[in-house]
């Protein structure tokens, strides 16, 4: 080991040993054993609350809906953008889609409540132009049930992370495979499904699960701009955290994990797939 690896033992140790403390926690506090407030008991009923009450249930199904949707949507229009990005080399329209990815999502998110609510910028203008006679004929796209503002800021942040992100890899791939399949008289769509689509499949599977996991265990977007009657699962073990009957938190910790085995059986659902497919299989 060199004196650069000894240098991040510390680092290792320190995170290490926080996350083991932090998940010992969890666990303890989620099985039921809160000495705290007199539970001594370990029990399996905070996982069985939480996994077969209508109300977490149907804060697991939005947050999935959530998720799925900015991942599969950033995704397919991300790769598009880092197809179209590597025949142009202008270095301005790269920093311009670059940009997106240095905003913090809570900047993001407040963006979009002046822009996009019924009272925001766009409503007003419409208003003045004469477009809309009323404030409240103005779409509802904050605080909505399907989410649009969530979504609208997720696909802002990601896409441009897809594109970035899928275009290093795709300039350090040879492309020679493409040049052999069309004088073999292959079509474009067979190009990209046995040639392009394996050669990112790596990329794009470990991008699935980050924007994944981010998107279903957000807090701050879902909290600014969703609807009141939906809360995703981050809102509601927030909203059971912070309850001053210390009771609930049991139920807290034990969705906090649930969200945790969620994230943890994608990722490994989705690389097991991966495994499965010709852009995981290795030749020998």
């Amino acid at each position: 080991m060199n004196k650069k690896q000894l240098l991040v033992v510390p680092y290792l140790l320190l995170n290490g040993v926080i996350i083991c403390v932090a998940l010992f926690k969890g666990l303890q506090v989620s099985f039921g054993y809160y000495p705290l407030i007199g539970l001594r008991e370990v029990t399996f009923n905070y996982f069985k609350q939480v996994l077969t009450t209508a109300y977490f249930q149907k804060s697991l199904g939005y947050s999935c809906y959530l998720a799925l949707t900015a991942t599969f949507l950033s995704l397919v229009f991300g790769v598009g953008l880092a197809f179209l990005l590597l025949n142009t080399n202008s270095s301005f329209l790269h920093k311009v889609i670059s940009l997106p990815i240095s905003l913090p999502h809570i900047i993001v998110a407040l963006l979009a409540l002046q822009l996009f609510s019924q009272t925001g910028i766009i409503s007003r203008f419409f208003y003045q132009i004469g477009w809309i006679k009323e404030i409240g004929q103005f779409p509802l796209l904050i605080h909505d049930v399907k989410g649009y503002g969530i979504l609208f800021v997720f696909l802002y942040k990601e896409i441009p992370y897809v594109a970035i992100t899928t275009l290093a890899i795709l300039k350090q791939l040879q492309f020679g495979y493409i040049d052999v399949a069309k004088n073999l008289g292959a079509s474009h769509v067979r190009i990209l499904t046995t040639i392009i689509l394996p050669l990112i499949q790596k990329t794009v599977c470990s991008l699935f699960v980050i924007l994944f996991c981010f998107t279903f265990a957000s807090f701050e977007v879902p909290f600014l701009l969703g609807s009141p009657s939906y809360e995703t699962v981050a809102m509601t073990a927030y909203d059971l955290f912070t309850q001053a009957d210390l009771a609930t938190r049991p139920q807290a910790f034990a969705l906090n994990l649930v969200m945790s085995g969620v994230c943890l059986l994608v990722s490994v659902l989705l690389f097991g797939i991966s495994r499965l497919l010709p852009g995981g299989r290795s030749t020998q």
